[in-house]
């Protein structure tokens, strides 16, 4: 039998690659009303950081936070439209 020999790789004092994040902005009519807020949450909430929802004064604005290197919005869009969530997007 031959000898083993172990290697330990210790990693505390190593950097974690940063995340690069980028905002799109979509006007959502109809998004006060609960079915289609749960709707977007419940299709983007896995796949995207952040769903910023609308203040009192933007009524239909939501921002919508994510990494690009995991999303595209284009893919958002798919994702919306096979939903059936009506809404245009503001900023590419």
């Amino acid at each position: 039998m031959e000898p083993q020999t172990r290697i330990w790789i210790d990693a505390r004092q190593g950097n974690m690659p940063s995340v690069r994040e980028e905002a799109v902005t979509y006007i959502i009519p109809h998004i006060a009303s609960p079915v289609i807020r749960e709707t977007v949450y419940y299709t983007l909430a896995a796949l995207v950081k952040e769903i910023q929802l609308p203040q009192q004064s933007q009524t239909h604005t939501v921002k919508i936070i994510y990494d690009p290197e995991r999303i595209t919005p284009s893919f958002i869009d798919y994702l919306l439209l096979q939903k059936g969530v009506e809404f245009r997007r503001l900023s590419p």
